[in-house]
């Protein structure tokens, strides 16, 4: 087995569940428990992953819309 990381960020809408519910995609029904966390990922896939590994993979992000902050071009 090889170790492989993103070259990039990866940046997923999360959503934590609050109560056992059944996940129907494309393909396949999956069953999500209390506090496991579905991911929607860049092409609208979504995942169920639980809450450990979520606490372990992602960080939240901020974006920052202040205005006059980053650079300046000249003006």
């Amino acid at each position: 087995m090889s170790t492989f990381r993103t070259c990039r960020p990866l940046l997923v809408d999360a959503t934590q569940c609050a109560e056992s519910q059944t996940l129907v995609s494309d393909t396949s029904f999956c069953h999500v428990k209390k506090g496991d966390w579905i991911i929607r990922g860049e092409n609208g896939e979504r995942y169920v992953v639980d809450d450990d590994f979520f606490q372990r993979t992602f960080t939240p992000f901020q974006f920052d819309l202040a205005p006059n902050e980053g650079r300046n071009y000249g003006s």
